[in-house]
């Protein structure tokens, strides 16, 4: 099947990134719609929890990792991951904002850096139908996940996300387009 997406991307990179850049400032106005319903699945499913060390893979602007960081509190760290700097800076203007110092920032494509089984929850939300190869980030999200630990994706893929977790984790929870997972 064509997938225009990863042909843009691949053939039209610089045009690609323009729109990402441009996608930094109205995703958010989109997100202040959709994301209550998504706090609410979060809260339905106990998703994330005091004290907990919580990766946003894939962060945008931190309309998530802003509420994970108030909610894990103190004792708790999250790292917002997002291949995009100024995303990535929007997010640490937000949290200076809101006063929140439990928020590191990663800039990668893929990797995160962590070591591994540091992480309780691996939060994906819009992000996975973007990532060229799923299975090698699925498996460096293994890898920093602790033993007990929670994947939840949000993603329009609906079910053929399960084509990239076979083997790696195991579906506990639905809850319209978000899924639990874990290893």
């Amino acid at each position: 099947m064509f997938d225009i997406e990863r042909f843009l991307e691949e053939k039209l990179n610089p045009l690609y990134k323009i729109h990402y850049s441009i996608w930094v400032y109205w995703w958010p106005l989109w997100r202040r719609l959709s994301g209550k319903s998504i706090l609410q699945q979060w809260e339905k499913l106990e998703l994330v929890k005091e004290g907990q060390f919580f990766l946003d893979y894939g962060c945008g602007t931190g309309s998530f990792t802003i509420p994970a960081a108030r909610i894990v509190t103190n004792g708790g760290k999250v790292y917002a991951l997002d291949y995009f700097p100024r995303q990535l800076e929007i997010v640490q203007e937000k949290a200076q904002k809101e006063g929140l110092t439990n928020i590191e920032t990663i800039l990668s494509s893929s990797q995160t850096g962590l070591p591994d089984e540091s992480i309780d929850v691996v939060w994906m939300c819009d992000v996975l139908h973007e990532i060229k190869d799923r299975r090698m980030v699925l498996e460096e999200i293994c890898r920093v996940l602790k033993g007990d630990g929670v994947l939840a994706i949000h993603d329009g893929m609906g079910e053929r996300v399960m084509d990239y977790t076979d083997g790696l984790f195991s579906l506990t929870a639905t809850d319209g387009k978000l899924l639990k997972f874990v290893k």
